[in-house]
């Protein structure tokens, strides 16, 4: 995907170094760069600028310009269609229509019709593209341990671990390149959920020894590393211990338990009940590490995570409730209900004299602003350990069975 590009590119490759590659051979420079691996192509964008209010941190806005080349998924459709696919949350077919009548959208450098149909070996740029990217918690990365080969750290709730279609900046990898010059061989082991808060492990994953040690292969991972979590759910969760094995299925951006998705183990354990609160603070072991797993696995038990607006239907009704000119889209973004789809605050603009950007009008009004408060679920990565390395982090403060806030 191309924000997937924008990612990499990027924090690989400084200006001068995507200069000299346009010019000598893109894939053979980044593949230099990127020990060996091949990597995507070049991409410009402007120097971040941070600023912070609220309790939030925000990037101002910034123009981004990147490249790509043509994939198989691609070849025999048109450059609309690709994007509205690639990028669901962010463009529109008649958004990308209006880019290329203005020469912000080109193929092979050059202005094509919206009916141009892509081929192998072509080129798509996009440029001149405004960025906004949704705000995040202003709360400080802790560091747990920091070596040459590795990075453990306490990632917070609300900031997502690496670049997406949404966030580049505001993310926990840029912010610790930025704030704690991390090199760029330095990839994510494991991910949590923008919500989700914990044990977060960035190492050298070009170096084999340094990737066995953390991330062996998937007949060994239950033996050798162990990842355990804690959550607050619903109800009186059972006492006794509790394998679920039920399948998780991700399709079409969704996730569910399905009988044709991927085998899935979660080990639950209780550690106690509050009857004033009705709610049973309980931890998990994993043995499989499927997207939303734990989150699937207590809601298909009929004890959901308390606040979790995805799985918990009773609380995403006391949440839309209390917001109801808000709908809440991927967790940590929430868009006014009556923005249409091609005007939703994080796409990409392509500015012109007729074309303002309502998000910069409505961060100017100071509308729509996220609550950091509401960017976060009760879970947390609270240990990741292995033969000869252990990371772990503080209890939550919800842990606490006197808290329920």
């Amino acid at each position: 995907m191309f924000p997937t590009l924008i990612s990499l590119a990027s924090r690989t490759m400084s200006p001068k170094v995507v200069k000299v590659a346009m010019a000598k051979g893109v894939q053979a420079q980044i593949a230099k760069v990127r020990h060996g691996k091949r990597a995507p192509p070049p991409v410009e964008m402007d120097n971040p600028e941070y600023y912070f209010e609220g309790g939030l941190r925000r990037v101002k806005p910034y123009r981004q310009t990147y490249l790509a080349h043509v994939k198989q998924r691609w070849i025999n459709r048109t450059v609309p269609q690709v994007f509205a696919s690639e990028m669901p949350r962010r463009c529109t077919e008649s958004m990308i229509i209006q880019a290329m009548s203005r020469g912000d959208v080109l193929v092979n450098e050059a202005v094509v019709s919206p009916d141009y149909v892509l081929k192998g070996g072509e080129s798509l740029r996009s440029r001149n593209c405004h960025r906004h990217e949704p705000a995040i918690p202003d709360t400080p990365i802790k560091i747990i341990k920091q070596t040459k080969d590795y990075l453990a750290f306490d990632k917070p709730h609300g900031i997502t671990v690496h670049p997406n279609e949404l966030n580049f900046y505001n993310t926990a990898l840029e912010i610790l390149r930025r704030d704690h010059d991390i090199p760029s061989y330095m990839h994510a082991i494991n991910r949590l959920d923008a919500v989700t808060s914990g044990v977060v492990i960035f190492a050298n994953v070009s170096d084999p020894t340094i990737r066995q040690r953390f991330q062996p292969s998937d007949s060994e991972m239950d033996t050798l590393v162990q990842k355990e979590y804690l959550c607050r759910v619903v109800g009186e969760f059972p006492s006794e211990p509790l394998v679920v094995k039920e399948p998780i299925l991700q399709t079409a951006g969704k996730v569910s338990v399905d009988p044709a998705g991927k085998p899935s183990e979660s080990r639950f354990e209780r550690v106690w009940y509050d009857p004033v609160s009705d709610t049973s603070l309980v931890t998990c072991h994993l043995a499989t590490g499927r997207q939303h797993q734990i989150r699937l696995h207590v809601a298909h038990l009929k004890h959901p995570i308390v606040n979790d607006k995805l799985y918990n239907p009773m609380y995403q009704e006391q949440w839309a409730n209390k917001n109801p000119n808000g709908t809440s889209n991927g967790e940590t973004r929430f868009y006014p209900a009556d923005i249409p789809p091609e005007s939703q605050p994080y796409m990409p603009y392509y500015l012109s004299s007729s074309t303002p950007c309502h998000k910069c009008e409505e961060e100017e009004r100071g509308d729509n602003i996220p609550n950091p408060k509401e960017m976060k679920i009760w879970l947390r990565a609270i240990r990741y350990q292995g033969p000869d390395w252990k990371f772990e982090v503080d209890m939550p403060d919800w842990a606490d069975p006197s808290v329920f806030d």
